[in-house]
This record gives C-alpha cells, sequence and structure tokens, in this order.
C-alpha cells in the first residue's frame, strides 16, 4: 500500500467574488499543512459505571508556507479574520482531487518578515459544524514551487 505524501495535499479557499463568481483559490508556496482533531473528557461517575467519555470533539486545520506577492487566497483569509467572517477551506488531495471541505473560523493568521530571508505565514482555523467530501473537476492553479 503507497504511503500518503505530503506535496499531494493542497489548501484553497472558495468565496463568491464581487461578481457573485464563485473563485477557489489555491493558497499558494505552501510547505506544511495539517488537520488535527481533538477531544474533552468528561468525568462519568454513576452507580454502575466511574470513567470517562467524550465531551466536545474540535477539529482544526492549519498551515504554513512562503508569502507569495499578491496572493489573493491569503488577502482574502486576511479579510475573514479582519472582518470576523468565517472561510470555507478545502483541504485538496491533488491525486484523486477529492476534497474535505468545511466553514472555518480563523483563529490566527501570522506574518514573519525575517531580513535576508523570504517572508512566510502561518494559519489555523478551527471547524463550525461539519465538513463534506467533494470530487473537483480539476485542482485550482496555484505555486508549488519557488522560481
Amino acid at each position: 500500500m503507497p504511503v500518503l505524501k505530503g506535496e499531494k495535499i493542497v489548501y484553497a479557499v472558495r468565496f463568491t467574488d464581487e461578481m457573485s463568481q464563485q473563485q477557489i483559490l489555491r493558497v499558494l508556496y505552501q510547505t506544511t499543512g495539517g488537520r488535527s482533531y481533538e477531544a474533552d473528557e468528561i468525568e462519568v461517575n454513576t452507580k454502575d459505571i466511574d470513567g470517562v467519555d467524550y465531551g466536545a470533539v474540535t477539529e482544526t486545520v492549519s498551515f504554513e508556507g512562503l508569502v507569495g506577492i499578491d496572493d489573493p487566497a491569503l488577502e482574502h483569509l486576511r479579510d475573514c479574520i479582519k472582518n470576523k467572517k468565517f472561510a470555507e477551506i478545502l483541504e485538496i488531495n491533488v491525486d484523486t482531487k477529492e476534497a474535505e471541505v468545511g466553514k472555518y473560523m480563523i483563529s490566527s493568521l501570522e506574518f514573519e518578515y525575517p531580513d535576508e530571508e523570504n517572508a512566510t505565514f502561518s494559519f489555523e482555523a478551527t471547524l463550525v459544524g461539519s465538513t463534506t467530501n467533494e470530487t473537483l473537476t480539476e485542482v485550482p492553479a496555484g505555486a508549488t514551487s519557488i522560481d
């Protein structure tokens, strides 16, 4: 059974632009990404059982990369957090074109600009509701290497 390589998973944002056209924009120059699931514990103490059970389950996505000049996806994410809007984020397998899609509250979007180095960004968001799975007809165009 083959192993999934990180380069096969990319992140994109979907939104409707000012002309009412749906856009899917891939975040440029991604270097890492991930999805995390965490569950709260609830203590259960009854006459029959002492132990723990599942509480709230939280799902987050995060990714990092290099800041591209005029990256419209990063600009959209920055607008979402500044205007307190949820972002629709797609986690896409570039080989299968399968995408896990959800609405997320952006908890952090950080930019760093070190001297004489490439500018970087890091992003983290928490799922609101649940995700759905979609099969895309194409993977959104986006930079994958530094030229």
